[in-house]
């Protein structure tokens, strides 16, 4: 598979920017019989060339390029789903997507001590674009946005990567929402940093003497 021609284009994706110009690369895939051990399928001579689509034409339409059989006719095959995208009804909102993953589960099932305990608590602002095609199917595609909230880009990476899918475990963004995960993002890094100081034993000891107590409530008596 290799880049054979550049073009310079305006694709008009992004309402705020229609005058940004994007590179778009033409390539040919010479996969063949003898490059079948990278398991790759062989395609016809007619979708010999193609152009890999944007990701949010491809989260709306759900397909990652386009093919056809020389440079004209593929080009004109990547115009046409830039058209049909822009034709779809589409929304956009700010969304805090989460992931709170905790084992193990405080069901009863489990004793809570038997493994040991772990919690991992992922979270992110999104901008998150509803597409809705002529079939009134809908697709949905998630850009990463700053914000307070988000606790490492490795999870924004992994967010709307589900072929078009709805990301389940969200919220509208407003102020009291946002707060709540920043607080609860300054509460873990906190309680993360003191019981990091108690691996050491003197540590603990002073702790226990001192009354200094853990971020998790008052202990029973």
């Amino acid at each position: 598979m290799a880049k054979i021609k550049q073009v310079k284009m305006r694709l008009e994706l992004d309402p705020a920017n229609p005058y940004k110009e994007t590179v778009v690369n033409i390539c040919y895939d010479a996969t063949d019989r003898g490059s079948s051990t990278y398991r790759r399928p062989v395609p016809s001579e007619l979708e010999r060339f193609y152009i890999l689509l944007p990701k949010v034409v491809t989260d709306a339409l759900g397909e990652d390029r386009v093919r056809d059989k020389d440079q004209v006719e593929v080009f004109k095959r990547f115009e046409e789903a830039l058209e049909q995208f822009k034709k779809m009804e589409t929304e956009v909102n700010r969304v805090i997507v989460y992931k709170f993953d905790i084992e193990p589960k405080p069901d009863g099932k489990t004793s809570l001590w038997g493994y040991g305990l772990k919690v991992i608590i992922s979270a992110g602002t999104f901008e998150e674009t509803v597409m809705t095609a002529g079939d009134g199917v809908k697709r949905y595609s998630y850009e990463w946005m700053e914000s307070e909230v988000n606790t490492g880009e490795r999870y924004g990476s992994r967010v709307g990567n589900r072929d078009g899918l709805r990301e389940n475990r969200q919220v509208p963004w407003t102020e009291k929402n946002e707060a709540f995960f920043v607080w609860v993002k300054r509460g873990m890094k906190d309680l993360m940093e003191k019981l990091y100081e108690l691996e050491q034993p003197e540590k603990l000891i002073e702790t226990v003497h001192a009354g200094r107590l853990l971020p998790l409530g008052q202990p029973n008596s």
